[in-house]
């Protein structure tokens, strides 16, 4: 009797992978690793092992379970979309995770901590405190990691999530787009949103975010990609 089930050629049996004991228990295993990184209290392996495992999980789900080995294209729009949306939320919660104060509230207990220095203020009795290094990130750091998303980190208008707009984002280095800006628009745009002049709501504003005095440095940063004429 001939057999109802053959191999095809994707590595499927019968229309079951072959592989899935194995790539549960990989996944189990990352998952494992995962969790147990921010026990070891290091920000950069935490870093990496949330970051690096999450692509590695998403990639062997991609490949076979959602079969989009074949949907180039598909895969293209989920990982623009994916950023975009990243980078929205980023926008909505910056204000919170990134500052100790904002509009209607103030962080005095994290205000107090970086003043004297990181302590656990669960801990019984006295408390050792360590060296507290506040490192300042460049305008160029946060713009690679904020506006590359959709302008690029050369300002082309080519970055990863633009491609999922309908509208191209702006390209910095095109002459014709200056031939209608000045530092108070850009100002405007980054600090209100380019709704504020007409643009895409995509365009979020970044003054809950951000003080003036950065956006002020995000709009030079953004001058400087302007062409000499």
């Amino acid at each position: 009797m001939a057999e109802n089930h053959e191999q095809n050629g994707d590595g499927h049996d019968g229309g079951h992978h072959t592989n899935y004991k194995k790539i549960y228990f990989t996944l189990l295993g990352l998952l494992v690793v995962s969790v147990a990184g921010p026990f070891l209290e290091i920000l950069v392996i935490t870093l990496i092992t949330a970051f690096g495992i999450a692509v590695v999980k998403a990639n062997l789900v991609i490949q076979n379970f959602m079969h989009l080995k074949a949907e180039k294209r598909l895969a293209k729009w989920i990982l623009a979309t994916s950023l975009l949306l990243m980078a929205l939320m980023f926008a909505g919660i910056s204000a919170d995770v990134m500052n100790h104060e904002g509009r209607n509230w103030v962080n005095l207990a994290a205000m107090a901590a970086v003043e004297r220095g990181i302590v656990d203020p669960h801990a019984e009795g006295e408390v050792e405190e360590v060296e507290f290094v506040a490192v300042a990130r460049t305008v160029e750091a946060d713009f690679n990691l904020i506006c590359a998303t959709c302008h690029g980190t050369g300002g082309l208008g080519d970055g990863a999530a633009g491609v999922a707009l309908d509208t191209p984002p702006a390209d910095f280095t095109d002459p014709v787009f200056w031939e209608t800006r000045d530092m108070d628009r850009i100002l405007n745009v980054i600090t209100n949103g380019a709704a504020a002049v007409g643009g895409s709501s995509l365009m979020v504003g970044w003054s809950a975010s951000f003080s003036a005095e950065r956006i002020q440095e995000f709009a030079d940063y953004v001058l400087a990609f302007r062409p000499e004429e």
